[in-house]
Parts: C-alpha cells; structure tokens; sequence
C-alpha cells in the first residue's frame, strides 16, 4: 500500500485484460509465421536413376616400421622397447594386420625404414619379427629423419 498526500491508502491494481490481449496476439504471430518456414522434409529432389556402379578398389595393407637412431622401433603408433629382442608384441600386430588383409583379398606388405645410425642388430631384430608373423612382402625404404 502507498499513502498520497492526504495519508488516503491507494491501491495499484495489475490490469489483466490488456496483458492477456499482447498474450493472444504473440501466440496468433508465432504461429501464423511458424507455419512458413519450410522444413527440410517439403524440399523437392530428384534422385538419379540408371546409375551405373562400379566394382570396389581393394588397397594394399601396408605396415611401416620405423627405427630411430637410439634402435627403438615403432609402428603404427606403438613404441617397442629397446631391450625387447624377440618383439612378440609386434609379431602379433604384424600377424593381425595380416590376417585383415586377408580377409579383404588385399595385398600386405611390411615396409621397414631404418636411421642411418641404427644398428643392423635391431634391423635384424625386425626382420625375424616379419618372418615369424608370415610376411612373404619386405621391402626397405630410406628413412627421412
């Protein structure tokens, strides 16, 4: 309550009507032009027909095995241990990859990049890691670090 100037109380009253009225007429706006946007469904297309398909590209599995100037071997990500001399951990990659191959009718091979300082110990190392996965397609290539 708030006094006037006479100390009268006056009371403030919320008219409703007109409120409702501005209510309406937002509700009768967002409707009418919700109604005009289109959706991507009422978009017309034609789709080609006779399309000629043609035969899948098989590509070749080629695994990369690199080996750094300190002899630590990595492939596809995975870093193999310096003291690990037998790599059954890349035989099994190796080998999986290969089964995959396979499966698809694709060609695999292994290419193995060596450092220039890398020791022929660990190039060796790697090779019988190829052997023993079942590599018949070894190939060398220059390292570019």
């Amino acid at each position: 309550m708030i006094l006037s100037r006479d100390n009268e109380e006056i009371k403030f009253e919320i008219q409703i009507a007109p409120l409702i009225d501005v209510v309406f007429l937002l509700l009768i706006y967002f409707m009418v032009t919700a109604s005009l946007i289109k959706k991507e469904g009422d978009i017309s297309f034609m789709l080609p027909a006779n399309v000629e398909q043609y035969d899948m590209i098989t590509l070749p599995i080629e695994v990369v095995i690199e080996i750094n100037k300190n002899n630590q071997v990595e492939s596809s990500g995975m870093r193999f241990q310096n003291t690990d001399r037998e790599m059954n951990n890349l035989v099994y990659q190796i080998n999986g990859l290969r089964q995959i191959a396979i499966s698809q009718g694709a060609a695999f091979s292994v290419n193995i990049t060596p450092h220039e300082n890398a020791s022929h110990w660990r190039i060796v190392d790697v090779m019988d890691a190829c052997a023993a996965a079942g590599v018949d397609n070894l190939s060398f290539s220059k390292s570019t670090k």
